[in-house]
């Protein structure tokens, strides 16, 4: 049994679908999560907060590292677990090194697009994420990306999205309230205004099609006067930030992800899992999931006049609605955190052996 260490931030939902699986791994004692604040809804018995709330940054960092140095010491704490390498991940190799544990780098979204290209990744963080004894990454095509750019093999993995099922039932789309949702930071990565512009598109052939926007962020007020202007906001719900987005999600049909640049995002997931049929841009590691007119329909980045046809699509042809949320359907068992626990067994399960041949993942 082995104690493990986790630094982040990150929402409370993604944070409890990337430590559920640690937290359950039969080799995991203690999980020791430094953050913020607590997780919302998520309480484990085996893990241990130590909260660094300072209100600047910079202080809280400095809290974190701290922190990180001092459960390092701990005997029992065998390795470091990080999800975003910048600050987090360089927090957990420093304290890591300092007393020869064993230390994971998590590259989850468009982290590792930023990272792989920018000078700043290229120079600092890509040669010390390769020394890490562990990296995981989103899907195939990231894991061919991070092999071109010298990682070794046997210490990238794939960790497979996963989520508690029995918190995302299966919707009856009948009994729905919105044609549409999207589920996110209102920022410019997430093109809202772009799904904005498709529904107004759509509004003209489904006069009663309403959309449900869930998420905060900077843009909100613009993307409102947006809505304001194209004449749609009597269709469109912006409810906010919430802390538990499934009854929303239960109440749609089709999850829309506009993302210029992205990872795998896990409302994808969440929605997969309720019954949703994704739209969504081909960007990050989605083509490795969803394969378009199968289980998804795909459409260009920046294309409002693809979006809508793909939305129309679904609406007009309940056949091939049905047809690729029956195909979605057959995925759910593909994102239990059973298959994410067994990714991590191979590294975890090995951290009680001291040399470091041990500390490699068997692919």
């Amino acid at each position: 049994m082995v104690e493990i260490v986790c630094c982040l931030r990150l929402n409370d939902s993604l944070a409890r679908h990337l430590l559920m699986p640690i937290a359950r791994h039969p080799n995991v004692s203690r999980l020791w999560v430094i953050r913020h604040a607590k997780i919302r809804d998520f309480e484990m018995p085996n893990i241990e907060y130590v909260l660094a709330p300072a209100r600047f940054k910079i202080w809280r960092f400095i809290q974190m590292i701290r922190i990180c140095l001092t459960l390092s010491k701990r005997e029992q704490v065998k390795g470091f677990v990080s999800f975003n390498p910048i600050p987090y991940g360089l927090f957990s190799y420093v304290a890591a090194r300092r007393h020869k544990k064993a230390v994971h780098f998590g590259f989850i979204g468009s982290d590792w697009n930023f990272h792989a290209t920018s000078r700043w990744g290229r120079w600092l963080l890509l040669p010390i994420a390769r020394k890490a004894d562990l990296v995981t990454v989103t899907g195939r095509t990231t894991l061919r990306q991070t092999l071109q750019l010298g990682f070794d093999r046997k210490k990238v993995a794939v960790l497979p999205h996963s989520i508690e099922l029995e918190r995302f039932p299966i919707a009856d789309p009948t009994q729905t309230k919105y044609s549409c949702i999207f589920v996110g930071r209102l920022v410019n990565l997430k093109r809202v205004d772009l799904i904005l512009q498709a529904f107004a598109k759509v509004l003209k052939n489904h006069p009663d099609a309403k959309l449900c926007i869930v998420g905060d962020g900077p843009l909100a007020p613009e993307l409102k006067t947006q809505a304001r202007r194209l004449g749609i906001t009597e269709a469109v719900d912006f409810v906010g930030f919430v802390p538990k987005q499934q009854p929303y999600l239960s109440a749609a049909k089709i999850v829309i992800v506009a993302s210029s640049s992205e990872g795998f995002p896990y409302v994808l997931v969440e929605g997969m899992c309720t019954g949703l049929v994704p739209v969504s841009t081909p960007v990050g590691t989605i083509p490795d999931v969803i394969i378009n007119g199968e289980n998804g329909l795909l459409f260009p980045p920046n294309d409002s006049n693809a979006l809508a046809l793909c939305i129309n699509r679904l609406l007009d042809e309940p056949q091939l609605y049905e047809k690729i949320r029956a195909n979605v359907l057959k995925m759910r068992q593909n994102f239990t955190i059973e298959n994410t626990i067994a990714v991590w067994d191979s590294w975890l399960s090995k951290l009680d052996v001291p040399t470091e041949s041990n500390l490699q993942f068997d692919p």
